[in-house]
């Protein structure tokens, strides 16, 4: 049941009071000061004479003519400068709270429970209070007028007042004209042509009328038009701000008239947005034409057009969020009131950023969150864009995944599906050859073109260079405070045992390129045969296996750095068998492992939470052999260390070593222009080069450090859908999974060091196998899913492996800006 009158009323005026006191807050300057000397413009001048005047004038007339008032009364009164931005705020303030009324009217005769809760949610979502108290922005006057002409169309059946809340929300914004096509489709399911006809009518006559005092001297019939024409070319980048599809693929405040294909991005823009919109009207008219299928439909349609769309400012979304709130609201779907607040969480943290950078003065910008935004746009806006499909596919993800987001009730709920594996047709044998061809083309493109290129080349500089002089017996190798020659450095900052690796394969094969790569690439082999046999132990499962160890030999990460001569592939190759060798019983040699993986790179540490996970999920006894973990990997790591004792090293150098690696890696202060954030590693946002050539007759070679598109996001689809199966269903083999693929690179969110993708690296398996449960479960999707893979597989192997190439074919692999 709803409040009462009285309750209702306290209700309102504490919110009321509660904005009020928040429109004191500091202003986003810009638009400020527009507002006032628009409104000290206009007292001066009249509408009439608005447009007529000097300057940037370019606002539509709907919020002028309050400006005008302000402006007059402001002549005789003088208002003080705290006053004015209050007085300017206040009626987005109110339309804020009659946004509330509204929502609270509605859903008081369906749904009364969520009443009074929408109320709240609405006039009390931070992102709705930071825009219209405290920045002083107008898109709650819109949203009101807006959800105001939806209101009278879909539940009062009056289409004249629709048409008029409709024409005031064109003149406060021109956004207003992207809710036509949806309205006009409403009124031609649900109403009669006269009734459609009437509200065009209405609409047309009513802008003419609100219009002319400001068009009378300039042009009466098409003075709005070309206004809102002309604004609308005013800033012709791809984002202005909104971290939307386009500054998650070229980037905020580039010019809108680059191209791809030969089209500008203003073009495409416009076709993904009416494609956007064909899809809304599609899902409108199959629907059950109901109120809140209207509503729904706006707000994708303002989502649609504030993620598609070039020029787009980031607050041009907020007038989205009444509507979806309403639709989640009418059918009570728990799964739709989540997205709202995702949005509006998303939408706060968007609208925050230009806040903060244009008014560092305020007490509310902050530097530190300033800069963890602007690193962090691009993640932001491919959840906004997520977000789109959510809300599109809203019925199918719902349906599949049963959301009521009763997380105790998930935890006790049984399984009700079959969790058993399908059957498949391929027998032991063939399933036998999958591996070893698998392991054989794993071999192939790992040795392949190996020696090449023949000096070192990236990290090579420190990692190589300092193998070659342990395999010299300089003892300089193990000293940090001397001066190397010019291009390379003694590599001090990691244990030694990559190195040794190294020194081991020159001494099979030579002092050459050859020799210090080849260890590391015979570990990459390693790693694909270990996640077959990790993935069919814990499944029980050789399909599985076979999957998981296909698509992990088919990712491009995990190839790259296998063919360099630096410590990562030993760090996988090591963590990977610590965990089968512990998964299998063998202690001792687990144990072993372990200080092999830490003597690698001290990142192995992070194997230790996944054996203890593996221990509870495989409900192991615990054994006095756990005991070899706190000896054995002590005497590994220091006998890695033997080389140096030997150059006549003792163990202070060894401490002062350890000391030397623990300060480099918490107070390295560096940068380079191919770092990124641990966050974007799964959306492959930013790979690295490793090695590039000059240009000779127009081929290049390049190395470069990135993963392959299919494997990275179909395996980062893998696990999102994995982690619901593992709520849902309570299958621990796969949450193992899931956990073993966050702990080694979550942790990264804490490192003060720049970052790389490379260090993705150990969770690429953990991933592969994550695709391949899904894969195994759904069998119809390996074959297109492999083929897909292979093909781009192939397709990048040159960009991957150094390769001489047509300069035409390398332009084509940067795919995204950040690619490049």
């Amino acid at each position: 049941m709803g409040v009462d009158q009285k309750k209702l009323s306290l209700i309102i005026f504490f919110a009321l009071i509660v904005r009020l006191v928040l429109a004191f807050s500091p202003s986003f300057t810009v638009d400020m000061n527009n507002w006032i000397a628009w409104s000290g413009m206009l007292a001066e001048a009249g509408p009439r004479g608005f447009y007529l005047l000097p300057g940037w004038t370019d606002y539509t007339p709907g919020f002028l003519y309050y400006l005008w008032i302000l402006g007059v009364i402001n002549k005789s009164l003088y208002f003080n400068a705290w006053l004015y931005p209050f007085l300017i705020k206040l009626p987005v303030v109110l339309a804020d709270i009659g946004i509330g009324i509204l929502l609270y009217k509605v859903l008081l005769k369906r749904r009364p429970k969520l009443a009074t809760f929408a109320f709240f949610a609405y006039i009390l979502n931070p992102v709705v209070v930071f825009a219209n108290s405290i920045w002083g922005q107008t898109d709650g006057l819109i949203a009101l007028f807006l959800l105001l002409a939806a209101y009278f169309l879909a539940e009062k059946k009056n289409v004249l007042f629709s048409a008029l809340f409709w024409v005031l929300a064109l003149l406060v914004k021109p956004q207003a004209l992207f809710s036509l096509p949806v309205l006009l489709t409403y009124l031609w399911l649900k109403f009669k042509p006269k009734q459609a006809a009437l509200f065009v009518v209405t609409a047309a006559f009513s802008v003419f009328i609100l219009g002319l005092p400001f068009f009378i001297d300039k042009n009466p019939i098409l003075g709005l038009p070309a206004l809102i024409l002309k604004m609308s070319n005013e800033s012709p980048f791809t984002s202005v701000m909104a971290f939307n599809f386009w500054a998650l693929v070229k980037g905020m405040w580039i010019p809108d008239s680059g191209t791809f294909l030969g089209i500008s991005y203003l073009s495409w823009g416009a076709v993904l947005f009416v494609s956007a919109i064909c899809l809304v009207i599609n899902k409108l008219v199959k629907s059950e034409r109901k109120p809140q299928h209207l509503y729904f439909s706006l707000g994708l349609t303002y989502l649609a057009f504030s993620l598609f769309s070039t020029r787009v400012h980031e607050r041009y979304i907020l007038v989205s969020l009444p509507f979806f709130l309403l639709s989640a609201g009418l059918i009570y779907s728990k799964f739709e009131l989540a997205l709202y607040f995702v949005v509006s969480a998303l939408a706060l943290i968007n609208i925050y950023h230009p806040y903060a950078y244009y008014t560092p003065e305020s007490f509310l910008s902050n530097p530190g969150l300033l800069e963890a935004t602007t690193s962090s746009y691009k993640f932001f806006s491919l959840l906004f864009v997520l977000i789109f499909f959510a809300y599109f596919f809203k019925e199918r993800i719902s349906k599949q995944f049963n959301f009521d987001f009763k997380f105790a009730a998930i935890l006790k709920r049984k399984p009700k599906l079959n969790f058993s594996f399908p059957k498949h047709h391929l027998s032991e044998k063939k399933v036998k050859y999958l591996l070893i061809a698998i392991l054989a083309f794993t071999l192939i493109t790992r040795v392949g073109w190996l020696q090449n290129p023949k000096n070192e080349y990236f990290d090579e500089v420190y990692h190589a260079f300092t193998a070659r002089q342990i395999l010299n017996g300089n003892p300089k190798a193990w000293e940090w405070w001397n001066t190397p020659p010019e291009g390379f450095a003694y590599e001090w900052t990691h244990p030694p045992l990559a190195k040794l690796g190294m020194v081991l394969g020159m001494k099979i094969f030579g002092e050459n390129s050859f020799g210090w790569r080849i260890p590391g690439a015979m570990m990459g082999v390693g790693s694909v045969f270990l996640v077959y046999l990790i993935a069919k132990k814990i499944f029980k499962d050789e399909l599985l296996g076979i999957l998981s160890a296909g698509a992990f030999s088919l990712d491009g990460l995990p190839l790259v750095m296998s063919r360099i001569g630096m410590n990562d592939s030993y760090l996988l190759f090591f963590v990977l068998l610590c965990l089968y060798l512990f998964l299998t019983d063998k202690l001792f040699l687990s144990a072993i492992a372990f200080g092999l993986a830490i003597s690698s790179k001290w990142s192995g540490v992070w194997v230790l939470p996944i054996l203890f996970v593996s221990h509870f999920v495989f409900k192991k006894k615990i054994k006095i052999n756990y005991l070899w973990f706190l000896i054995l990997p002590v005497v590994v790591y220091l006998a890695t260390y033997a080389p140096m004792f030997l150059t006549g090293h003792g163990i202070d150098i060894f401490w002062g070593m350890q000391k030397q690696m623990w300060w480099y890696h918490t107070q390295l202060k560096a940068t380079h222009p191919y770092t990124s954030s641990w966050w974007s590693w799964p959306f492959l946002a930013r790979p690295i080069y490793l090695y590039t050539s000059n240009e000779v007759g127009g081929a290049v070679s390049r190395i470069y450090a990135m993963g392959n598109p299919i494997v990275f996001w179909g395996g980062l689809a893998s696990i999102i859908v994995s982690f619901v199966y593992t709520l849902k269903f309570r299958i621990k083999k796969l949450a193992l999974i899931i956990f073993s693929y966050l702990v080694f690179f979550v942790p990264w969110a804490a490192s003060p060091r720049i970052m790389f993708l490379y260090h993705y690296l150990p969770s690429i398996p953990f991933l592969a196998m994550a695709l391949g449960y899904i894969l195994r479960r759904n069998l119809k999707l390996i074959v297109p899913a492999v083929t897909i893979a292979l093909l781009l597989f192939l397709y990048f192997y040159p960009h991957w492996a150094g390769l001489n190439i047509p300069l035409v074919l390398d332009t084509s692999y940067y795919w995204f800006s950040s690619w490049r």
